[in-house]
């Protein structure tokens, strides 16, 4: 960017009354002329939905059956052993209560009750199925129907003993790409934060324009609100281009509080923003920015359940992960797109939320400059 165009030159340049809208204005467009900005922080998330929800769209690979275990004796032992032989089976025992939450969540294809009469006499087994999911439930209780059947003839020596009494539920079902859609939401907004606020006030530094704008009537805040006030609306950009994509193309499960979701997002964007201003503070040169801000951003990336849950890392990692700004962030737009939360139910993610905002906002008092050091 030459001297000429400069933030430094803009209000005498266009002799406006209010500089921070020319200068807001100015930073859209220095936004919007960066390919690689856009590329990273527009396209770059919009490919990985559409690259996971391609790779995941054949729906699950296998079927998932909760099974309420009243009886526990010998039947129902040969029951759940033979499931759990079954690769193609995600089998799951606890509870009514539990495994019918479960069911209604969408979590279960299929919960059968084996009760505490079971194995003396004829009995129709209670089968719950996901009335959501056909393909799935159809599947499950072939294979519910074939196992108590041979556990009626192993232990009876007739068949059939027992029966499933098949009872539709109207389940809650989330696909792989309605998690993911929230999360990636998340990990937009922290590399917005993270590289666009980083690079620009390096490369601002560089150039003498942050020293420059010291000797004009320009207000330091004007110019500072400029460049968060664009961060922030490209960070409901983000929302929008994802949560639309993900709607048209996956039927993306989406009943959350638009307004709620953006105050979320908001703070999000002030966190990792400020972490931004950090790096600017003690990078020397964008090569600089570029290894400090991936070496925040990769693990987070990976490690704060924007791809995956949680639940599939190891124990011991699991406290650390919990406690990573963007976990709190993926947590509570997930919490909010998929359940309908309110921000008094997301209350713990945004408790965590401003911590790390209060910690980045004091990292920045003490290592940001207006100077290369």
């Amino acid at each position: 960017m030459s001297s000429s165009t400069s933030p430094a030159t803009i209000c005498a340049r266009d002799n406006v009354r209010n500089p921070l809208a020319a200068l807001t204005i100015t930073a859209f467009k220095m936004y919007l002329r960066n390919r690689q900005v856009i590329f990273f922080n527009l396209f770059f998330p919009v490919m990985i939905v559409v690259i996971f929800g391609l790779i995941n769209g054949n729906g699950n690979v296998s079927v998932r059956i909760g099974v309420v275990d009243d009886a526990h004796n010998q039947v129902s032992q040969i029951v759940v052993t033979q499931l759990r032989q079954i690769n193609a089976v995600k089998l799951n025992t606890g509870s009514l209560d539990t495994e019918r939450a479960a069911l209604d969540r969408g979590d279960r294809d299929v919960v059968v009750v084996l009760p505490a009469s079971l194995g003396q006499g004829p009995l129709a087994l209670p089968a719950y199925y996901n009335a959501g999911k056909p393909q799935e439930s159809s599947a499950a209780l072939a294979i519910m129907n074939r196992f108590v059947d041979e556990a009626s003839f192993q232990y009876a020596h007739v068949q059939p003993s027992f029966t499933l009494n098949a009872q539709p539920v109207n389940s809650r079902n989330l696909s792989y790409i309605d998690f993911l859609v929230p999360g990636v939401i998340a990990m937009s907004i922290m590399q917005t934060g993270l590289f666009s606020v980083a690079f620009s006030f390096v490369a601002y530094k560089q150039q003498g324009i942050l020293r420059r704008l010291m000797a004009t009537p320009m207000r330091v805040q004007d110019f500072l609100m400029s460049r968060i006030v664009t961060y922030l609306v490209m960070a409901v950009v983000q929302m929008a281009i994802l949560i639309v994509l993900g709607l048209l193309l996956y039927h993306l499960h989406f009943v959350g509080n638009i307004a709620y979701l953006i105050i979320v997002g908001f703070i999000g964007a002030a966190i990792f923003m400020a972490v931004g201003f950090t790096i600017s503070g003690f990078a020397r040169d964008e090569g600089a920015v570029a290894a400090i801000a991936n070496l925040i951003s990769f693990p987070m990336m990976f490690l704060s359940g924007v791809f995956f849950s949680l639940s599939n890392e190891p124990a011991w990692l699991q406290p650390i992960t919990k406690v990573l700004p963007l976990t709190f962030l993926a947590n509570a737009l997930r919490s909010i797109s998929l359940d309908g939360a309110s921000l008094w139910a997301v209350r713990g993610e945004l408790a965590g939320l401003a911590v790390w905002l209060v910690i980045t906002l004091v990292l920045d008092t003490r290592l940001f400059k207006w100077e290369v050091a």
